[in-house]
């Protein structure tokens, strides 16, 4: 019997339906590069958050490891600590500089950065096979079986994928934006949650495992007009939607530490783990 839904394509349509905070005609490490400090401010919020995710990977002290999407170092950092080598791969310059700074703060000098997008690595020129390769958050592509394929095939014995489970960090945000205006909140187009890539995987014929958790996210800010010119930034609200989100952030932002303000939000993710050696896909990408 073939298959009644075939989830990748499904993963393409809300893909062509959803908002995207980077267009074609942008070059997303430009794009990400005017994010960077928000992302790393976000990273300090939540170290507690990081040590827990880094704590459920086999990582082993001679280990390799390959963060696709590194960002500024959330998991990175920790990771380092732990295995002789993690190459991060970025495309934003930015992104990498802050990631380099966490790094030689924390006195650690085991990391390789490159910065390109994922679509443009070449595994077999731009770097050898990772013992683990991990991906948290960074699922943000238009074919996920191809993605997926590409972290496969970068890993000697281990792939993380960290995703959403439903709820996102501004989803509170938007339904108060829609309430406020007289409407029906409906949910934004998104990507699908982990329950896609799991069926994408299974069609694949890689049969993962899954651990959900549950967690506070925390994100600082100055000011509440900070915090909105990051939603603006983020491209998840509009100019025009701004009254209502400095409404929003002056009834939910809580003083906390160096005279910031904190907005906390509880939100389930995923981790996504299995080992290629245990497979019995073979790829068709290469």
């Amino acid at each position: 019997m073939g298959r009644i839904i075939d989830y990748n394509e499904l993963w393409k349509l809300t893909v062509r339906r959803r908002f995207s905070s980077v267009t074609p005609e942008e070059n997303a490490g430009v794009v990400w590069d005017k994010r960077a400090e928000y992302y790393d401010r976000s990273v300090s919020d939540n170290q507690k958050n990081a040590l827990s995710d880094v704590a459920l990977l086999d990582l082993r002290p001679d280990d390799t490891v390959l963060d696709m999407g590194s960002g500024t170092g959330r998991l990175a950092v920790p990771i380092a600590e732990k295995v002789s080598l993690v190459t991060a791969v970025d495309p934003s310059a930015r992104m990498l500089m802050y990631l380099r700074e966490n790094m030689i703060e924390a006195g650690l000098f085991n990391c390789r950065y490159v910065q390109k997008r994922w679509e443009d690595v070449c595994l077999k020129r731009d770097m050898e096979p990772h013992d683990v390769v991990i991906s948290a958050f960074s699922m943000g592509f238009y074919d996920a079986a191809w993605a997926l394929d590409k972290l496969h095939r970068a890993s000697k014995r281990e792939v993380y994928v960290f995703w959403f489970a439903k709820k996102r960090h501004d989803e509170d945000l938007l339904q108060y934006i829609s309430e406020s205006a007289g409407k029906k909140y409906v949910e934004k187009p998104h990507f699908p949650d982990y329950v896609c890539l799991l069926n994408i995987l299974h069609d694949m014929g890689i049969y993962a495992d899954v651990k959900i958790q549950e967690y506070e996210w925390k994100n600082s800010f100055m000011s509440v007009e900070d915090a909105v010119a990051k939603a603006i930034l983020n491209r998840r609200i509009t100019h025009s939607e701004k009254e209502y989100a400095y409404e929003y952030y002056r009834e939910n932002l809580k003083p906390d530490y160096e005279n910031r303000l904190v907005l906390k939000t509880r939100i389930r993710q995923a981790l996504i783990r299995w080992n290629p050696d245990e497979q019995d896909y073979i790829s068709t990408y290469v």
